[in-house]
């Protein structure tokens, strides 16, 4: 395998860098932003959006009037996922803001979506 295959991950219609991200693109993320209804949401807020990958594939499964905010903790993470989001088709509807959820002052969202990373022994 290439460095460049394993540094992005790819849709059919999208890829999704994540050479700088603590939390790579993983099952869980994919079936998360594969199940989720997004019937009658107009803005959503992805907690934690790492990559971006659920994000992005909610913005694929919506309409154009759909707003989405992704924020993130980590810097790294959130600039990869501007990153992401705009070398997607949907950037206009994706915005990723660095900030932890206890400092963001939040508008009212129809749907939120997180995916925390799972770790072992971390009590």
């Amino acid at each position: 395998m290439t460095r460049r295959a394993r540094d992005t991950f790819y849709f059919k219609n999208f890829s999704v860098k994540h050479d700088k991200c603590a939390h790579k693109v993983g099952t869980d993320g994919v079936l998360l932003g594969a199940w989720t209804n997004v019937d009658n949401a107009s803005r959503i807020l992805d907690v934690g959006t790492g990559t971006g990958v659920i994000a992005l594939m909610l913005a694929q499964r919506t309409n154009d009037t759909v707003h989405i905010d992704a924020i993130d903790i980590s810097k790294e993470d959130c600039e990869q996922a501007k990153e992401n989001f705009n070398s997607s088709p949907w950037s206009l509807k994706l915005k990723a803001i660095h900030n932890s959820l206890q400092n963001y002052n939040a508008p009212p969202y129809d749907l939120i979506v997180s995916n925390p990373p799972f770790f072992i022994n971390s009590a």
